[in-house]
């Protein structure tokens, strides 16, 4: 298994005399490798793209399409790379990576291109730098994690002064949690996989995605009939519950509605104050005169990030603790069809993706189900009708008269198996039901 950490990085290099490289000529360096990465990864797309089109024509002439190797004499990968592997002063493995990247990318939207649905892959400046997992290097010394990148050539470590092939970064370490991780790296642990180095126009740094792998830590006792259906609903954002049970578990929203309100706020205000700004913002444009405005947006970023980790991780310590092996969930189309909802305005994707990872730790299976008709069927009878909700978080079944929280009713409805197959068979006997009366 594979996750990310995002680590901000300090250039602490020296040259072949001993003397530290100043911070400015690194950048210097790296942007020019950014440019120079956009250039390998625009030119790979356009040998690819003149590949297709050969192709084509070779279909219409032959009536079968052409194998690259006995066209190339090599896969097509194998050909842009020859194609572009000189000529820059990328680390070599680097270079190859982010050609493979470029024509995988293109191979997977090739079909799009041609239908038209999406125009041709065009890559931008501040691209990220591929790192090859043998370009980087960890070690621990006296307290501190330093991170050693092969990012240059020898010909370009040579034209810089370097001592070798390597260079220095320091890593800033924020909290326990990073700590952690690094140092399971620096033991092997946790294997680096291949990573991407990064610059952070806002905050002028330089940070290092850093991919690493390991083998998840499965949960025990786990039932795979077991399932928790998870709904986000209107009076609980998540409410959770196995068939049956009358435990749940629940995220009161008013902690995250709080602080959007007093975020959002704040933020207006801003905005309101943005026209009679100070003279140092005035003159500078829209983004200088408004840059205290994405501040604030930055800190709901974050906060949502926070609170999506703090979530998912509860959630799937219910599923463990109660001995879940399953967890289904709503999937994402038409979440913020309902203007009702809570979570409209929340990373719904975010927080599916978070729980989706966690679980997969502890070797819980995740499933996606259709809402529709989740919150309108009762889970003690089956029956389904609109009625059934006479107010947003309440449901009363106009059947049996069953009467619970909403949220809590449709997540007994989300953890039955089949659930989409058993609403659609009730859906359609209730119909033929109707048409016999009628």
């Amino acid at each position: 298994m594979q996750k990310v950490l995002k680590v901000q990085l300090i250039c602490e290099h020296f040259d072949q005399e001993g003397n530290a490289v100043d911070y400015k000529t690194i950048c210097k360096l790296l942007w020019e490798l950014q440019k120079q990465t956009r250039e390998i990864k625009n030119k790979s797309i356009q040998y690819c793209w003149e590949y297709s089109n050969f192709s084509s024509d070779y279909y219409k002439e032959h009536h079968e399409y052409p194998k690259e190797k006995d066209i190339l004499s090599y896969t097509l990968g194998g050909y842009v790379n020859d194609k572009l592997k000189a000529g820059n002063d990328l680390y070599s493995a680097n270079c190859s990576t982010t050609i493979r990247t470029a024509c995988a990318e293109f191979k997977n939207a090739k079909s799009d291109f041609l239908r038209g649905d999406k125009s041709i892959i065009s890559y931008k400046a501040n691209q990220p730098l591929d790192l090859h997992n043998k370009s980087i290097r960890l070690e621990y010394q006296n307290g501190t994690f330093y991170f050693w990148l092969k990012l240059l050539n020898k010909s370009a470590v040579k034209a810089n002064g370097f001592r070798n092939t390597e260079i220095r970064f320091k890593a800033l370490v924020k909290d326990n949690s990073t700590r952690t991780i690094l140092e399971r790296c620096a033991a092997s642990v946790y294997d680096i996989a291949a990573s991407k180095l990064l610059y952070d126009r806002k905050k002028k740094c330089w940070y290092l995605n850093l991919v690493y792998a390991f083998e998840p830590q499965l949960a025990k006792a786990l039932d795979p009939e077991k399932i928790l259906g998870v709904d986000l609903g209107i009076h609980y954002p998540i409410c959770a519950s196995v068939f049956g049970d009358l435990k749940r578990f629940t995220i009161d929203g008013g902690e995250i509605e709080a602080f959007r309100r007093r975020v959002e706020a704040r933020k207006i205000s801003m905005l309101k104050q943005g026209k009679n700004c100070g003279e140092g913002r005035i003159g500078h444009g829209i983004r200088a005169r408004n840059k205290p405005v994405y501040a604030i947006s930055d800190k709901i970023a974050r906060f949502r990030d926070t609170m999506n980790h703090k979530y998912s991780r509860a959630l799937i310590d219910y599923a463990v603790k109660n001995g879940c092996g399953v967890i289904q969930m709503e999937k994402l189309t038409g979440v913020t069809a309902d203007a009702n909802r809570f979570m409209k305005n929340w990373t719904y994707f975010d927080l599916q993706t978070k729980i989706e990872y966690k679980a997969k730790e502890a070797g819980i299976q995740i499933i996606f189900i259709d809402p529709h008709y989740t919150s309108q069927r009762c889970s003690k009878c089956g029956y389904i009708d609109r009625e059934n909700r006479p107010v947003q978080s309440r449901f009363s079944c106009q059947k049996c008269g069953f009467t619970e929280n909403a949220d809590y009713n449709a997540s007994q409805n989300i953890s039955i198996r089949n659930i989409e197959k058993l609403i659609e068979a009730q859906l359609q006997t209730k119909c033929e039901s109707q048409a016999d009366n009628s």
